[in-house]
């Protein structure tokens, strides 16, 4: 085991509720901006619009980011297969996070 694999082992609880806790803050500001872009585009001349397009941008920016870090939790998983051990005290925060775990497995990142 390298030197890093044993630092990720030893601080993985604390990394998993990092990233867990940025991806649901991700997911927020991108369902927000989707609102955005949308209440825009119901006024058909706001589509051309700089703010439209700044709503439509930051929600591919939050796409992106929500993607990089369910690829840092899938090679963590891929480590120290911490999605099956969800049963155990210390991975309970998960259930704070549904929508973040619904993910997760949705884009099967896991499995590859």
């Amino acid at each position: 085991m390298t030197t890093t694999d044993k630092i990720v082992q030893d601080y993985q609880i604390k990394l998993l509720k990092i990233i867990f806790k940025e991806i649901d803050n991700l997911m927020t500001k991108k369902e927000n901006a989707d609102i955005n872009a949308n209440k825009l585009a119901e006024n058909g001349n706001s589509v051309r619009t700089s703010a439209y397009w700044k709503s439509v941008g930051n929600a591919e920016f939050y796409i992106k980011e929500i993607y990089q870090k369910l690829s840092a939790l899938a090679e963590i998983d891929r480590l120290f297969h911490w999605s099956d051990r969800l049963h155990q005290e210390q991975l309970k925060f998960v259930s704070k996070y549904p929508k973040v775990m619904e993910k997760y497995r949705q884009t099967n990142i896991a499995g590859q």
